[in-house]
């Protein structure tokens, strides 16, 4: 545990690794950028904090224009609601008796709101809500091309009718995720899904609203997609989260580059037993693995080419080979989201200079 009073500055090469940094400066850029091109679109920003789990994090994009915040877990939004975050959609299926008790609670102390694709769900959050006496705001979830959760649009009326039928819950609009758009191998493939899953929330938005029932919400968004997404004009509201930090998956998917992406775990060369190969303290807990692709680093001439727990593994060549025992080195994680979830801090870095250390409150936040 590093000092967390903002007085103490540390040296960045004073930490102990590995540790997980973010550039605050790089950060902030993300933010606004993000924040002012919603604004330019006419649309709210909804971001998605599961990406850091921090609420202190999360006041920073509520301050620099974003609406409320997105999560995925019950869990989630009680510890974020504990830290005074106070407009959350959990943008997931919630299912069981214990979690219904716990949205109509948390429901009772802030504006909340949870994605469905089911009706029998419908009523038993509904059931839940009169119980506690509160309310709670329901999105209709729509498969708009991923084919994970969500139902197909030529159900949504149907659904979206159970909402308005159950006294306690407010039928707030339609979700669609299209996480799938990152799957696309070029540019223009992605914008094909993109352009497809609009398409699709808007063919449920009609055949809701054909049935005299009113559309408030549109939210859709990923950060690959939201750059085109923001702009249709059936949407209201994005989600986006990785964009605050951006990762290797972003530069993958050409919506930023290496120089976007504030995040990432410092690592110090434990083992150098060859010119073209050296070891770093950080393998495969200290970045996740779910994304089957290893960190990169800016660091010209060194590549991680495998994992252990503990070490990740390095090919070296050209200016890699000076390498030394005992040298810093940091890497940008393929996956942000998962790598900050292996991580009990986030160490805030201005000028090479320590100036915030925050606690990764929602980390293994499951339920």
């Amino acid at each position: 545990m590093y000092p967390t009073d903002e007085t103490i500055y540390l040296k960045k090469n004073d930490l102990d690794t590995p540790s997980l940094l973010v550039e605050l400066d790089l950060m902030e850029k993300n933010m606004n950028r993000m924040a002012k091109f919603a604004r330019e679109c006419g649309v709210n920003l909804r971001p998605h904090v599961k990406t850091h789990k921090v609420p202190d994090i999360a006041k920073k994009q509520l301050a620099a224009g974003a609406k409320g915040v997105c999560l995925q877990k019950v869990s989630e939004a009680e510890a974020f609601a504990a830290h005074g975050i106070d407009d959350i959609f959990i943008t997931n299926e919630i299912v069981g008796d214990q979690k219904y008790e716990r949205l109509a609670k948390l429901a009772d102390k802030i504006h909340l709101g949870v994605a469905t694709d089911n009706a029998e769900v419908v009523k038993q959050m509904g059931k839940a809500c009169r119980n506690e006496g509160s309310e709670l705001d329901v999105y209709v979830d729509i498969d708009v091309g991923m084919h994970r959760c969500g139902v197909d649009p030529k159900r949504a009326a149907s659904l979206a009718k159970e909402v308005s039928g159950e006294k306690n819950l407010i039928l707030k609009g339609l979700m669609g995720y299209e996480g799938h758009v990152g799957s696309g191998k070029t540019k223009a493939e992605r914008l094909r899904l993109a352009n497809e899953a609009m398409r699709t929330v808007t063919e449920a938005k009609r055949s809701i609203e054909r049935k005299g029932i009113n559309v408030e919400v549109v939210s859709v968004g990923s950060s690959t997609s939201t750059w085109v997404t923001a702009k249709h004009p059936a949407v209201t509201e994005v989600q986006p989260g990785m964009y605050l930090f951006n990762d290797g998956g972003l530069v993958d998917n050409d919506v930023a580059t290496l120089a976007d992406c504030a995040l990432t775990v410092l690592t110090t060369v434990m083992s150098k037993t060859s010119d073209d190969h050296a070891v770093v303290d950080a393998g495969s807990k200290a970045f996740q693995w779910d994304q089957g692709i290893f960190p990169r680093t800016r660091s010209p001439g060194v590549k991680m080419v495998k994992f252990s727990e503990e070490h990740g593994w390095l090919q070296l060549s050209g200016k890699g080979k000076g390498l030394r025992v005992g040298d810093r080195l940091e890497f940008i994680p393929q996956h942000c989201c998962t790598c900050i979830n292996q991580h009990d801090e986030l160490v805030g870095i201005r000028s090479g200079r320590v100036e915030k250390v925050w606690p990764v409150v929602a980390r293994g936040k499951m339920k």
